[in-house]
């Protein structure tokens, strides 16, 4: 599946503000910088357009909106800005920490999935997160996710997976080998956009290209492995963890802030990769997921209808009523 296309886990978002009364808005971030930076400028005239609703932006530029803010000001009370993904930007760069610290001294709030960090007060404080106008969501899950058919269970080997795109400095290699070494009695099954890529990888590899096809690769496996990196996820929630549950996937991740709270209820978090106190490794999370998932320990419809479209309306409104 396409790398743009990984964000259509959000679309029950999308739905949860036409049931709240509420408009969602997006500033693409493919393509050049001007053309980033023209969304931007695009966004001020249609919250204008729009000016009696709120708003959640789920998607945007730091830099860009620091520029065009002063003309949102107006509508600051009415603007929720979803920021998890520049929370991480902030973290590796000292130009987008300001910019995220000046917008929220001019004003803006923000929204959040699953997580307002607030153990972590130097995260909090400096970007306003520990204000109670701080929305935070559940991140979003689709309820009748695209798949063909595939049966879990029965009496054949469980069913370990790992999915994303195939580059030699994402680590691939390393966590198929380390599954195969640790956890032999599971079948891995790697699920990759450019499977010829890893045509040297010894286990059953599936194109996971177009949407159909990774949602039947996660549907096949009874845990799906997401080892992101610290530098990309310690501040964000996950789009694969989300469309996992959608396919009643149980999930192994690493114990990061905001993914340890999404994990939570589906799934197990390790700290370490091969070694550590017992439980803390990725292989005893492996484990502990496949029996809990055997043992039908993971309430998934609870954890999905948490995360329904309606479930969110019912969020959102909670910040439409007088003084939120």
């Amino acid at each position: 599946m396409k790398a743009e296309d990984y964000h259509k886990s959000l679309a029950p978002l999308e739905e949860a503000c036409r049931i709240a009364g509420w408009t969602c808005l997006t500033c693409p971030l493919t393509g050049g910088r001007l053309l980033i930076l023209f969304r931007h400028v695009s966004l001020v005239f249609k919250t204008y357009k729009i000016r009696q609703r709120r708003m959640v932006v789920r998607e945007f530029s730091t830099l860009p909106l620091l520029l065009v803010f002063p003309l949102l000001w107006p509508l600051r009370k009415k603007l929720y800005f979803l920021i998890n993904h520049n929370l991480q930007w902030a973290a590796r760069d000292p130009l987008e920490r300001f910019g995220l610290a000046i917008l929220a001294r001019l004003g803006a709030r923000w929204a959040l999935f699953e997580s307002r960090l607030s153990l972590r007060p130097q995260v909090s404080d400096r970007f306003g997160l520990s204000s109670e106008k701080t929305m935070v969501l559940p991140h979003p899950v689709l309820q009748s996710p695209p798949v063909e058919g595939c049966p879990k269970g029965g009496e054949g080997a469980s069913v370990v997976g790992v999915a994303g795109y195939y580059r030699p400095e994402k680590g691939i290699d390393e966590l198929v080998g380390l599954l195969k070494e640790t956890c032999p009695e599971f079948e891995i099954l790697l699920g990759l956009p450019n499977p010829e890529a890893a045509a040297h990888l010894d286990v059953e590899t599936v194109s996971t290209a177009s949407e159909t096809d990774y949602f039947n690769m996660i549907a096949r496996c009874d845990v799906l492995v997401f080892n992101g990196e610290k530098d990309s996820y310690f501040y964000r929630a996950s789009g694969p963890v989300a469309d996992a549950a959608a396919c009643r996937t149980a999930v192994v991740a690493p114990d990061f802030p905001v993914l340890g709270k999404q994990v939570a209820g589906i799934g197990e978090v390790f700290q370490t990769l091969e070694t550590g106190p017992a439980g803390c490794s990725l292989p005893d999370a492996v484990r502990t997921a496949v029996e809990k998932v055997r043992a039908a320990q993971y309430d998934f419809d609870a954890y999905c209808g948490a995360r329904s479209p309606q479930a969110l309306a019912e969020k959102l409104r909670t910040f439409t009523q007088p003084g939120s």
